[in-house]
């Protein structure tokens, strides 16, 4: 194999596999990008695998001769990195196991891998939707923050993916809150109602491409074990997550008797300065609601106490209500409204959190309270 790339061009998708490669595996292939030149159109491929999350790629390149070799992830795209910013980087096989790096007057010679030993990438066929970047994107930002850190419980390390033919929605939580939220969006050549559980890390790479460029269009399809996302030049492949989510309508609460109103930037600042002096590990915040106050505080017997007062419309009785500060400010990070609405019955019963005023997607965020 021998081929000329620009070496922008190749940073910039080295970028989108390298986080996908495993760091340290029993399998060594999986810590290597495969660089396939047996194209006839001018272009290479390039993939990366941890063989849950796979994802394949192109990038223009000058072809003198084929072939196919599998180059240590990391350390490629750091010396990719690391070269001239304008450079025509040359790259050459000595043998199945050697490659030549060349720029300039920089050179490297690094041990690969055969392409043979690469992990098979399935094939994406045909689309069975089309979803435009902007909102997919939006809606894992919502919804990616609670999904269970504890990989025992499969089910929940992933976000449920609902699409018919009039909305989409995304669902996750980690049995302590639960993440919500729903667009319009018709879908007219879909004949039934799509549910699939996303794993996280899958996510979490669609996520970051997407971030790249939001005006992307994801053509999605599935089969019985695989997720295809497909954008432009970039195919992301997942394995599908088996498992029964749990039923999130009975999670979301209704009728709740109580309301308030926020400024959603005054209680993020809020939350904020009471959280200095919080539990690191408990990370709990007490509401104490009166009539037109709202008391934060947080007590912690090695650093102190801390409180903010709020000014609040309410005229129930006195409750006191205990939130960890780290779910707070997750939602308070991503919601795009100027006002927050929370609503609660009492203090066990879960809280909902939601924006206030016109939005173009509906956004529920259910929080169980901590004991005080």
């Amino acid at each position: 194999m021998k081929i000329k790339v620009s070496r922008s061009e190749l940073l910039h998708e080295l970028s989108q596999i390298t986080p996908v490669v495993e760091k340290s595996t029993k399998l060594p292939i999986l810590s290597h990008i495969l660089i396939d030149a047996n194209r006839d159109d001018e272009t290479i491929s390039l993939a990366g695998s941890d063989l849950d999350v796979s994802i394949k790629t192109s990038c223009p390149a000058h072809i003198e001769e084929k072939g196919a070799i599998a180059i240590p992830a990391r350390e490629l795209t750091d010396l990719v990195r690391y070269l001239p910013e304008d450079s025509e980087i040359e790259i050459c096989t000595e043998d199945s196991e050697r490659v030549f790096i060349i720029a300039g007057k920089s050179k490297s010679r690094m041990v690969c891998l055969p392409d043979e030993t690469f992990p098979d990438i399935p094939s994406f066929e045909a689309a069975e939707i089309t979803i435009p970047g902007d909102i997919l994107r939006k809606m894992i930002q919502m919804t990616i923050f609670s999904v269970t850190q504890e990989q025992s419980r499969f089910t929940l390390n992933g976000i449920l993916l609902i699409i018919n033919r009039n909305f989409i929605k995304m669902v996750s939580t980690d049995g302590h809150r639960m993440a919500y939220v729903e667009a319009t969006k018709e879908f007219e050549n879909l004949d039934k109602e799509m549910k699939i559980l996303i794993p996280k890390k899958t996510v979490s790479e669609l996520s970051k491409i997407l971030q790249a460029d939001q005006q992307l269009f994801v053509q999605f399809a599935s089969d019985d074990n695989h997720l295809f996302f497909k954008m432009e030049n970039r195919l992301l492949v997942s394995r599908l997550l088996a498992g029964q989510f749990p039923n999130y309508e009975l999670v979301i609460p209704r009728n709740l008797k109580n309301k308030l109103i926020f400024t959603t930037k005054k209680l993020k600042q809020s939350v904020n300065r009471v959280n200095v002096l919080a539990d690191e590990i408990s990370k709990r915040i007490m509401f104490k609601i009166t009539p037109q106050q709202l008391l934060l505080r947080t007590e912690n017997i090695k650093k102190g106490e801390a409180e903010v007062e709020m000014e609040v419309e309410y005229n129930g009785a006195e409750v006191s209500l205990g939130f960890n500060s780290q779910y707070l400010l997750e939602f308070l990070n991503v919601v795009e409204s100027e006002e927050v609405i929370f609503e609660f019955s009492d203090n066990e019963a879960p809280g909902l959190f939601r924006p206030h005023g016109e939005m173009d997607y509906v956004y529920k965020y259910v929080i169980m309270p901590m004991s005080i």
